[in-house]
């Protein structure tokens, strides 16, 4: 559909749709409601990994795991049908659907990252079970939640809001046709989302989350499932989906639609990609079909594919786990090795390259695998704290750091080194 198709369309909907629900507004080319409030996104280190897993239920259960596909962890379990998981931006609660099976009743649950705590925060209408809340996503300030509904005045789904509690739940967008995967940008400012145009063709769309302008079509490819976008940490690029090629592939692109980059290019069926806190590194599923697969993950060029875990049936939706920090900071990769490792390691300062950030962490690992924990390491000094699932944060800061001025033009040059540490 066009632009000037979608606005004729629009427009008189939003008259009929604004009327219904008794709400007085100049007309716009989509209806705003609760609009959310722009925020910075810091750095982070990447935690584990959740997904949806069919290995030994007849329905989906949740199930977390470390980068390199250790220490699987299954969260949630029963006859209910549990998927879509994703992170809040704290790393320590997990937002999903559930349901009894994955088209009518659905609802939007939450839980802490070890699977506690579980609260239902949003349903549908209880007397149509066609009414659904699904895809959940949060927003980057953690006070609020987007979800996909389906509402009365309305028969297909739109883009809702809530608190994360599940309170002040209000339409964020309505525009023709069914949404899905609806994400805040890392600022704010935008809402990436799928609409499908036809049966067999959905297109990538972004809109301003002010409601100063109407949507964006930013891929699409006339006849292919163009699907599941997902903002990189910076908010620079996309990853989706897309069969265009015959089968489903793993794609990039800039937020504007430009510079479209094909990173996986095989026989397989490869879908759901989603980047790593730190930018450098996308999971995704791969399999024979959409009902086999396994997780993956790869550099964010494509480069270093890797199955995490190689087990029957479907493994699905990932989405991976930030460890906040905030600072200037440049990702140096993980250093592993038998007995643990070292993960997403980072480090800033002047004169501190990422060859010595891996040497420290490397070092610091082998003693923390000997049991010495904190202490000096290669003229740096290392604290820990607790990060999630037994795992440590470490930061290690230069000895010779300097800060600010030293009263004789010397400026200080804040060398530190930051990564995640586990035992196994």
């Amino acid at each position: 559909m066009s632009h000037q198709r979608l606005l004729q369309v629009l427009f008189p909907l939003t008259r009929v749709s604004l009327a219904r629900m008794g709400i007085a507004t100049a007309v716009s080319a989509v209806v705003w409601l609760g609009l959310a409030t722009a925020a910075h996104a810091d750095g982070a280190l990447n935690g584990r990994i959740s997904f949806t897993s069919f290995r030994d239920a007849q329905l989906g259960d949740i199930w977390t795991i470390d980068p390199d596909g250790s220490d699987g962890r299954k969260l949630t379990s029963g006859p209910l049908y549990d998927a879509q998981s994703d992170w809040s931006r704290d790393g320590q609660s997990i937002a999903f659907r559930r349901g009894p099976n994955a088209f009518r009743s659905l609802q939007v649950w939450k839980m802490d990252l070890y699977g506690g705590n579980l609260a239902l925060l949003a349903t549908g209408d209880p007397t149509d079970p066609t009414q659904n809340s699904t895809q959940p996503a949060w927003a980057p300030d953690g006070e609020s939640l987007l979800f996909r509904a389906t509402r009365p005045p309305y028969a297909d789904s739109d883009i809702w809001r809530m608190n994360t509690d599940g309170s002040n739940q209000a339409l964020v967008a309505h525009i023709p046709g069914e949404q899905l995967y609806p994400s805040y940008s890392p600022d704010m400012s935008k809402i990436a989302y799928t609409t499908p145009l036809t049966p067999d063709d959905r297109a990538i769309f972004t809109v301003d989350a002010s409601g100063a302008s109407p949507p964006t079509k930013v891929f699409d490819v006339p006849g292919a499932y163009d699907s599941a976008p997902n903002w990189s940490p910076d908010g620079r690029q996309l990853a989706f989906e897309s069969n265009k090629d015959g089968d489903m592939e793993i794609y990039t692109m800039n937020a504007d639609g430009t510079d479209v980059r094909q990173l996986t290019n095989n026989v397989v069926h490869d879908e759901g990609p989603a980047w790593s806190p730190d930018g450098k590194r996308i999971v995704f599923t791969s399999g024979p079909d959409n009902l086999n697969g396994d997780i993956y993950v790869m550099n964010a060029d494509g480069s270093a594919r890797m199955r995490l875990m190689d087990v029957p049936g479907r493994d699905e939706s990932p989405d991976w786990q930030p460890i906040p920090h905030a600072g200037d900071y440049v990702a140096c990769g993980d250093v592993t090795h038998a007995g643990g490792g070292a993960y997403s390691v980072k480090r800033t300062g002047k004169g501190l390259d990422c060859p010595k950030a891996q040497e420290v962490a490397a070092r610091w690992s082998a003693d923390g695998l000997a049991g010495r924990r904190d202490g000096r390491v290669e003229g740096f000094s290392c604290a820990t704290s607790d990060a999630t699932y037994g795992a440590l944060k470490v930061e290690c800061t230069h000895q010779g750091n300097r800060v600010g001025d030293m009263g004789g033009g010397r400026n200080g040059n804040d060398k530190s080194i930051l990564f995640v540490w586990r035992d196994s």
